[in-house]
């Protein structure tokens, strides 16, 4: 996360030249001007306010944010129809603090959450999202298993569901047989707000390609 403090106001014009409009900083991410004055007031982009109460970003604050989320920079934002997203939290005292940072994030998907393996998995014929993320923290053993069962339920349909493992446990990834040819990705966790965040923007800047 980037430096929370707040910038003085620049006093020449070359120095407010590296610092842009809320709503030209919106249209580089191509996220809404709501989220990007989220994003300020959140200290993940370095901002300040003229004195007629309009926010000023710093163009590097915003290139720096571009390359933690992988969001390409002055692309053309088209249209897209709201993904939904299940998330599997093992943890479900962790789901309220979730839910309540998604309505601030206003971001333009469609997020529900499980608690458990079991939960996750039977959802996924009754009400098939367009990605599954789930965090596992049982025993490797079990996770290898989850691991399999996910492939299996990718291989019998047509089109395989984006699916995506996050865990602590180092032997997973080296357990993995081959990788590349998985419908399953292996991310390192845990999940937090902040990772939770940064990986939805980035679900919704490639939506937008």
């Amino acid at each position: 996360m980037l430096n929370s403090s707040k910038l003085e106001e620049p006093k020449s014009k070359a120095t407010q030249s590296q610092f842009l409009s809320t709503a030209s900083a919106a249209k580089m991410l191509g996220l809404s001007a709501t989220l990007v004055q989220t994003l300020v007031d959140q200290g993940e982009l370095k901002g300040w306010k003229t004195r007629g109460g309009h926010r000023r970003i710093s163009f590097d604050s915003i290139s720096e944010y571009q390359s933690q989320v992988n969001i390409p920079l002055h692309r053309k934002v088209k249209t897209a129809t709201r993904q939904h997203i299940n998330v599997m939290v093992e943890n479900s005292e962790w789901i309220p603090a979730f839910k309540n940072n998604l309505n601030q994030w206003g971001l333009p998907v469609d997020v529900s959450f499980s608690e458990s393996v079991t939960e996750a998995i039977l959802d996924l014929s009754t009400n098939r999202p367009d990605m599954l993320v789930m965090e596992l923290s049982a025993p490797l053993v079990q996770q290898e298993k989850t691991l399999k069962a996910l492939e299996k339920f990718n291989k019998r349909g047509q089109s395989p569901l984006p699916m995506v493992i996050v865990t602590q446990e180092k032997g997973l990834f080296s357990s993995a047989s081959n990788p590349s040819a998985s419908t399953v990705q292996l991310v390192p966790g845990p999940i937090s707000s902040v990772w939770l965040h940064a990986y939805l923007i980035g679900i919704v800047a490639s939506s937008r390609l």
